[in-house]
């Protein structure tokens, strides 16, 4: 949890993983952390093939199970972007949330000013569904909130071999 806490702290990171107020987390937080990744459908640590470094984590929570939804998140540390890291580790993920929990759909939110993890998402085969306009006050401006989608069924056809 160590390294978790480092990365929701990390000032770069922060402001995009969360719509909340952006303070630093104290060592308490891991509590918090720790409770939401215990109802994590799916929770992966990513780590470095060549050195096991802790690199981010992903993470599937099952909303409303009946309806077989997923929601989709990814964090990385600053030094592994850009690098397809995140590409790979949400493509597993999103994958395996298909295969092995028989997700009808995996949904996400997003910040509007986050085009490196939209890019990624869309290349993914998710779409944007939704867009609420100034709904996260970041650095001094309104940022819209998107709210993206991949249904089975697209993500079958992107990706599974037939």
């Amino acid at each position: 949890m160590d390294d978790i806490l480092q990365l929701w702290n990390d000032p770069l990171v922060l402001p995009s993983a969360t719509s909340d107020t952006v303070v630093p987390h104290s060592p308490k937080f891991k509590d918090v952390l720790r409770e939401t990744f215990e109802k994590a459908a799916i929770w992966v640590i990513i780590t470095l093939k060549e050195t096991g470094e802790f690199m981010g984590y992903s993470c599937i929570h099952i909303i409303m199970p009946k309806n077989r939804n997923g929601m989709f998140g990814v964090c990385l540390l600053p030094q592994y972007w850009d690098k397809g890291y995140g590409t790979e580790a949400s493509k597993f993920v999103v994958d395996h949330s298909f295969r092995w929990l028989n997700l009808h759909r995996v949904s996400l939110d997003v910040h509007g000013d986050n085009p490196r993890a939209i890019a990624v998402y869309q290349k993914l085969g998710f779409v944007v569904e939704g867009r609420i306009r100034e709904a996260v006050w970041k650095d001094n401006v309104w940022v819209d909130n998107l709210s993206m989608g991949v249904l089975r069924t697209e993500w079958a056809a992107q990706h599974w071999k037939k």
